[in-house]
């Protein structure tokens, strides 16, 4: 399971740059969201993350470390973008 996310620059200060990208999260603690309502509804997984071609070229560096929290999960990830 992943995440997509996009950050974008402003074209007011010169060119604009975009830059899109996924978060991904351990296959254990997919297989526990997934077995949960609504998810569980669905049926099996059929992709897991070694599976998926994104992750084959890198998705392991964009792997989130998550902490269980109150309301269900927390995760922070730090992303620099450098503008050329």
């Amino acid at each position: 399971m992943h995440i997509h996310f996009k950050i974008r620059t402003s074209a007011t200060s010169g060119k604009a740059f975009e830059f899109t990208s996924q978060l991904y999260f351990d296959d254990t603690l997919t297989d526990k969201v997934f077995a949960q309502a609504p998810y569980s509804a669905k049926g099996a997984r059929t992709t897991r993350n070694t599976q998926d071609g994104i992750f084959k070229q890198g998705g392991s560096k964009l792997l989130l470390q998550v902490a269980s929290a109150a309301a269900g999960y927390s995760s922070t990830f730090d992303i620099g973008l450098q503008i050329a």
